[in-house]
């Protein structure tokens, strides 16, 4: 077992992968929370999340408002209801099975989601021996190691009950769900055309043409000014806006189901 565990160890050193025997690793959120994990075994993290063992505590990085309830989830299952700035949730991952799962936190005004971390990946790993990080390729073929397997974690926008096919993840900010304006486009369908500078892009579906202004809620329907409530923002050089307000103006609509932690959109 311990030439295993010394071979698997330096393995991941080889590949740029970090180790510690115990400590902590930080897991960015789509929505303005990032998750630091803390382990009293091995944690390793990787591209895709964090690779776990034994008993783990999530925390966000940063205190969160005042008056906002924040709920864990696992595999989104809820974990309970807390209203300290600083909530932490202890999980003994024997009790799970190796492999992976997918951990989140929201906070809450009331009823209202505020942040959400979305869904980040959590490989349980603690039979070393069996589990995925550790199965060898065919005999046909090379020997070698496996650290992970990519999960895909579902979007939180759903269009005409079919799971979005986003660039860029969805995030939420402010109770607001936002995706790019190039996603959206594509999934309700239209036309887009960058100004003549970078200041506004200009959508138009079914006769409605929407002119969008990086950086402010005011928008532009058919010459006429209209607010969106929360401003669009730029991340990555993509144009993030609230999907609902976006939606209302060409006529669509946006059921919220918290259970599901999903936006459904019917285009028809």
């Amino acid at each position: 077992m311990r030439h295993r565990l010394l071979g698997l160890c330096i393995l991941l050193l080889a590949l740029g992968v970090g180790l510690a025997s115990a400590g902590t690793c930080v897991l960015p959120g789509a929505g303005g929370i990032a998750l630091q994990i803390t382990g009293n075994g091995p944690l390793t993290k990787t591209p895709q999340g964090a690779v776990v063992q034994g008993s783990i505590t999530l925390s966000p990085t940063e205190d969160l408002a005042a008056g906002l309830g924040a709920t864990f989830y696992v595999d989104d299952k809820p974990r309970g209801v807390t209203f300290q700035s600083r909530p932490e949730w202890t999980v003994d991952t024997t009790k799970l099975s190796d492999g992976l799962h997918a951990v989140r936190l929201e906070a809450h005004e009331g009823t209202r989601l505020a942040l959400s971390s979305g869904n980040l990946a959590l490989h349980v790993a603690n039979d070393t021996t069996s589990n995925v990080l550790l199965q060898q390729a065919t005999a046909a073929e090379p020997a070698f190691v496996k650290l992970y397997r990519k999960i895909i974690l579902r979007e939180i926008v759903f269009f005409d009950k079919r799971e979005a096919d986003l660039e860029k993840h969805g995030i939420v900010s402010g109770g607001r769900i936002y995706i790019t304006l190039t996603d959206l486009m594509r999934h309700i369908g239209g036309t887009m055309i960058w100004g003549p500078t970078s200041s506004y892009v200009t959508v138009e579906r079914n006769g409605v043409k929407v002119r969008v202004i990086p950086g402010s809620a005011r928008v532009y329907v058919n010459g006429e000014k209209q607010s969106l409530g929360r401003a669009s923002f730029r991340v990555e050089n993509r144009l993030f806006v609230p999907i609902r307000p976006m939606l209302t103006i060409f006529g669509l609509t946006t059921d919220w189901n918290r259970a599901q932690h999903r936006a459904f959109v019917n285009t028809k």
